[in-house]
């Protein structure tokens, strides 16, 4: 027997499978169940009263979805792709008589071509075979009348960088998928979502949320069952209950499939394919000759970010636009921290702009243009913070807030001591911070999506992980990151330790924090704290990070070098992520460490923005860093002569 059999049989199978889990579609509850095999059981268990379906004859010519995209799996089944014109032709004349238009004609290649490509494939990693298909049909001569409906490839090519751009330990994509494809009765809409549902046919977050895929629900998911059992074959969906399934159907899918099959150029006349169909390349965080596999998107976005280059000429330079919160402080110093009850004489050493405001002097110190989308409101603690915009040129561009004043942060620091945070737990550390903020107005988010949505291939969003603390700001936050374009390059700083942003993308993201703060991923995924340990090695946890977050770390240590943690994928797209530490000057042990946070992201973020590739901007942000005090920043030119003296150095 041709040992694709199992596959073919798979796609029929997998057709009925799927529709019969349409049935859970209109739930609003995910289900109890223990395990993935005993919810899908209780699903098949509802089609059981219904009268027996059966699929539309492959002699119907239709403009009918359904049938339209059944074909496409007959067609996958008994045609292979290593013939272009062949396979075409094949696509075509299965709709007869109905000529398609040039989206049907899409839709139809496209899974004809998964199909197909799964039969053949030397492994089981559907997501490849998608990916594959999507590159055979994006080669193919356009055929079929104009319709003004989107491209159905260049659809669903988006649809499979969206899901491959979250990290599927945290969230379904189930939501992004509806609001950027949608689940309309178009094609546009139906292919790029079955498609995007196969490659995360395992994702436990998606097997256990409601499938609410509009009225198409069955389509989408026949189609995306029959994309996995090409890959998979049926006796992959055997244990998940599909001899329920086929007791109820009237056709004979073993026989359908032999038959299909038996049309195909006998194997082994299809030459299987022995490369990678998605492989990955560098990241936008790399010179694209580095040889780096750490971009995750399964494309390459049709607007990349403008690449990094040593010299960019000052009509290429990028904008830093910064997204968090402004304060006042109020800045005082006494020899020791007050005991309880105790007082003790303080200098009072004024008032200054605060929160991330240290974070754009330094980007501006770099000489790069920055933007601040901060909110300013009215009264003292306002005007102290337009002022120091006013005198750095940072742009204003937050939103205004009527009747409200910025926050308030007395900030007490000591020779000696502990340090208290605002929760009061203790710490090692001299700095105390009682702060107030202003509520966040409601049209926050809106402003900073607009802001977001504009930035072009040369600008740099830099996020402040303090926003995650308040409830308000982190939803707004979400929000507005929503719309984050996919050739913009982000800075997130968590060396606040408040968590990240769930629409926080996987590509062209770089995270910042101190070595010891990997809370911020422990609030976030759930398997961190056994990967993650406060006892492991700096280098250790550098990776630990990368791997769980499937992004790019750059991990401050007490030190003052910087961990480099890129999230490589190798052949098979598993991370394994690769490590660099980059050296950095001491810090004066008078300024502890975590106080030159936010002056190494802001140097950072500018870097990029500046043209400099990740490690020539970690190496002059660990300087930047070195050489700054808690009232004073240093230009670029002695930034640049501490690197070199480091380098040169180092090299003897």
């Amino acid at each position: 027997m041709d040992p694709r059999f199992d596959r073919a049989h798979g796609a029929m199978a997998g057709l009925i499978y799927g529709r019969s889990l349409g049935v859970d579609t209109s739930g609003e509850e995910s289900t109890d169940a223990a395990s993935v095999c005993k919810a899908i059981l209780e699903l098949l268990t509802v089609d059981k009263s219904a009268e027996p379906p059966t699929l539309p004859s492959l002699l119907a010519p239709t403009k009918h979805p359904y049938a339209l995209l059944i074909g496409g799996v007959q067609v996958g089944i008994s045609t292979p792709t290593k013939g272009p014109q062949v396979f075409a032709d094949a696509v075509w004349n299965n709709h007869l008589m109905v000529e398609p238009t040039r989206q049907q004609f899409q839709a139809s290649a496209l899974v004809a071509a998964a199909v197909s490509l799964g039969l053949d494939s030397p492994h089981f990693r559907v997501a490849d075979v998608l990916v594959k298909a999507v590159d055979v049909v994006s080669s193919l001569e356009e055929r079929g009348e104009w319709s003004p409906e989107p491209n159905v490839v260049a659809a669903t090519r988006r649809a499979l960088n969206i899901v491959s751009d979250m990290n599927e330990y945290v969230e379904s994509p189930l939501e992004r998928l509806l609001e950027h494809i949608g689940a309309g009765d178009s094609l546009s809409q139906i292919v790029p979502m079955a498609f995007a549902l196969a490659s995360r046919y395992q994702n436990p977050h998606l097997l256990a949320s409601p499938l609410h895929l509009g009225p198409q629900a069955h389509t989408i998911l026949s189609v995306a069952g029959a994309l996995v059992g090409a890959v998979r074959g049926v006796s992959f969906l055997r244990p998940y209950g599909y001899p329920l399934v086929e007791e109820v159907f009237t056709q004979d899918f073993k026989q359908s499939a032999h038959d299909l099959l038996a049309k195909r150029v006998p194997y082994p006349g299809d030459a299987r394919a022995s490369d990678t169909a998605a492989p990955s390349g560098p990241s936008s965080f790399e010179d694209d000759n580095s040889g780096q596999r750490t971009r995750q998107r399964y494309f390459e976005p049709l607007n990349p970010p403008m690449p990094l280059k040593a010299l960019r000429g000052d009509s290429q330079r990028g904008r830093v636009v910064f997204l968090g919160e402004l304060f006042a402080d109020h800045l005082m110093h006494a020899h020791k921290y007050p005991k309880l009850g105790e007082h003790v004489w303080a200098s009072d050493q004024g008032r200054t702009a605060g929160g991330m405001f240290r974070a754009m002097a330094a980007a501006r110190h770099m000489g790069a243009e920055v933007v601040s989308l901060g909110p300013i409101g009215q009264g003292p603690n306002a005007r102290i913070i337009t002022q120091a915009m006013r005198r750095m040129n940072i742009v204003n561009a937050g939103p205004h807030l009527s009747g409200v004043d910025n926050g308030y942060r007395l900030q007490f620091s000591a020779d000696e001591g502990y340090r208290m945070i605002p929760r009061g737990t203790p710490n090692n550390g001299w700095f105390l911070t009682l702060s107030t903020r202003s509520p966040m107005p409601s049209a926050a988010s809106r402003g900073w999506s607009e802001a977001i949505e504009s930035l072009g291939p040369s600008d740099v969003l830099w996020i402040d992980g303090t926003l995650m603390g308040d409830d308000t700001t982190a939803q707004a936050l979400n929000e507005a990151l929503r719309g984050v374009p996919e050739h913009v390059r982000v800075v997130f700083d968590g060396a606040s330790d408040e968590g990240i942003p769930t629409n926080l993308p996987l590509d062209n993201v770089l995270v910042s924090l101190r070595i010891d703060n990997h809370a911020t991923f422990s609030k976030h995924f759930n398997a961190a704290p056994t990967l993650v340990r406060y006892r492991d090695q700096p280098e250790q946890q550098a990776t630990a990070l990368s791997l769980l977050s499937a992004r790019h770390i750059v991990a401050c240590t007490d030190d003052n070098d910087a961990l480099f943690a890129r999230p490589t994928l190798d052949d098979a797209r598993i991370l394994s992520p690769t490590l660099t530490r980059v050296a950095g000057p001491s810090i004066n042990p008078a300024f502890r460490a975590e106080r030159m946070a936010d002056v190494h992201s802001g140097t950072l973020a500018a870097c990029l923005a500046l043209g400099m590739s990740a490690e020539r901007g970690i190496l002059l942000a660990n300087c930047a860093a070195a050489l700054a005090t808690p009232v004073s920043l240093s230009a670029r030119d002695a930034i640049e002569a501490a690197a070199h003296d480091l380098l040169t150095r180092n090299q003897a």
